[in-house]
Protein backbone atom coordinates (compact mmCIF):
# COMPACT_ATOMS: atom_id res chain seq x y z
CA UNK A 1 0.00 0.00 0.00
CA UNK A 2 2.65 2.26 0.61
CA UNK A 3 4.28 2.12 -2.97
CA UNK A 4 0.98 2.98 -4.70
CA UNK A 5 0.68 5.97 -2.79
CA UNK A 6 4.47 6.91 -3.58
CA UNK A 7 3.93 5.90 -7.19
CA UNK A 8 1.02 8.34 -7.09
CA UNK A 9 2.69 11.14 -5.17
CA UNK A 10 5.93 11.11 -7.71
CA UNK A 11 3.04 11.16 -10.77
CA UNK A 12 1.54 14.14 -9.10
CA UNK A 13 4.79 15.59 -7.88
CA UNK A 14 5.94 15.46 -12.04
CA UNK A 15 2.44 16.88 -13.22
CA UNK A 16 3.17 19.84 -11.25
CA UNK A 17 6.83 20.10 -12.69
CA UNK A 18 5.95 19.21 -16.38
CA UNK A 19 2.84 21.91 -15.74
CA UNK A 20 5.34 25.05 -14.04
CA UNK A 21 8.27 24.22 -17.16
CA UNK A 22 4.96 24.72 -19.87
CA UNK A 23 4.36 28.15 -17.73
CA UNK A 24 7.45 29.01 -17.68
CA UNK A 25 8.43 28.11 -21.82
CA UNK A 26 5.24 29.80 -22.98
CA UNK A 27 6.24 33.08 -21.19
CA UNK A 28 9.31 33.17 -22.33
CA UNK A 29 7.42 32.51 -25.92
CA UNK A 30 5.12 35.64 -25.35
CA UNK A 31 8.50 37.36 -24.26
CA UNK A 32 10.40 36.60 -27.50
CA UNK A 33 6.99 37.66 -29.22
CA UNK A 34 6.80 41.15 -27.86
CA UNK A 35 10.44 41.75 -28.60
CA UNK A 36 9.98 39.90 -32.11
CA UNK A 37 7.12 42.93 -32.33
CA UNK A 38 8.78 45.75 -30.72
CA UNK A 39 11.52 45.39 -33.64
CA UNK A 40 8.98 45.30 -36.15
CA UNK A 41 7.19 48.64 -35.15
CA UNK A 42 10.58 50.45 -34.58
CA UNK A 43 11.43 49.43 -38.62
CA UNK A 44 7.70 50.51 -39.60
CA UNK A 45 8.34 53.80 -37.51
CA UNK A 46 11.74 54.06 -39.27
CA UNK A 47 10.66 53.34 -42.84
CA UNK A 48 7.81 56.02 -42.68
CA UNK A 49 9.86 58.74 -41.79
CA UNK A 50 7.89 58.79 -38.47
CA UNK A 51 4.46 59.79 -40.18
CA UNK A 52 2.06 60.59 -37.34
CA UNK A 53 -0.53 58.42 -38.82
CA UNK A 54 2.19 55.46 -39.01
CA UNK A 55 2.64 55.75 -35.63
CA UNK A 56 -0.73 56.09 -34.25
CA UNK A 57 -1.54 53.05 -36.53
CA UNK A 58 1.03 51.18 -34.46
CA UNK A 59 -0.46 52.31 -31.23
CA UNK A 60 -3.78 50.76 -32.45
CA UNK A 61 -2.40 47.66 -33.37
CA UNK A 62 -0.48 47.21 -30.24
CA UNK A 63 -3.50 47.89 -28.35
CA UNK A 64 -5.19 44.95 -30.47
CA UNK A 65 -2.37 42.49 -30.01
CA UNK A 66 -2.40 42.84 -26.30
CA UNK A 67 0.93 45.34 -25.75
CA UNK A 68 0.88 49.28 -24.68
CA UNK A 69 2.68 51.30 -27.23
CA UNK A 70 4.68 54.47 -26.18
CA UNK A 71 6.70 56.47 -28.86
CA UNK A 72 8.47 59.79 -27.42
CA UNK A 73 9.96 62.03 -30.15
CA UNK A 74 13.81 63.06 -29.07
CA UNK A 75 15.63 64.64 -31.85
CA UNK A 76 14.41 67.36 -34.29
CA UNK A 77 16.50 68.53 -37.81
CA UNK A 78 17.06 72.37 -38.33
CA UNK A 79 13.31 72.06 -40.16
CA UNK A 80 11.45 70.79 -37.32
CA UNK A 81 11.28 67.29 -38.77
CA UNK A 82 11.54 63.72 -36.14
CA UNK A 83 15.03 62.51 -36.33
CA UNK A 84 15.12 60.54 -33.61
CA UNK A 85 12.05 58.39 -31.42
CA UNK A 86 12.18 56.38 -28.03
CA UNK A 87 9.85 53.34 -28.77
CA UNK A 88 8.41 51.48 -25.50
CA UNK A 89 6.84 48.56 -25.32
CA UNK A 90 5.14 47.43 -22.29
CA UNK A 91 3.89 43.68 -22.19
CA UNK A 92 2.38 41.18 -19.70
CA UNK A 93 4.90 38.19 -18.14
CA UNK A 94 2.59 35.30 -16.86
CA UNK A 95 2.76 32.00 -15.64
CA UNK A 96 -0.99 31.12 -15.07
CA UNK A 97 0.34 27.95 -13.10
CA UNK A 98 1.54 30.07 -10.31
CA UNK A 99 -0.70 32.86 -10.98
CA UNK A 100 2.12 35.39 -11.24
CA UNK A 101 1.59 38.41 -13.68
CA UNK A 102 4.31 40.84 -14.17
CA UNK A 103 4.63 44.07 -16.33
CA UNK A 104 7.79 44.18 -18.85
CA UNK A 105 8.89 46.70 -21.19
CA UNK A 106 10.95 46.60 -23.91
CA UNK A 107 12.72 49.88 -24.83
CA UNK A 108 14.89 50.99 -28.07
CA UNK A 109 15.46 53.82 -30.39
CA UNK A 110 13.91 54.40 -34.13
CA UNK A 111 16.51 56.83 -35.54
Amino acid sequence: MGQVMKAYLGIFFLLVTGMVGIGVVTAGIQSANARNYHADVISEIECSNFNDTVIEACKQEAQKEGYKLKVKTMAFDALGHTKMAEIILDYEYAIPVLNLVNSHQVRGFAK
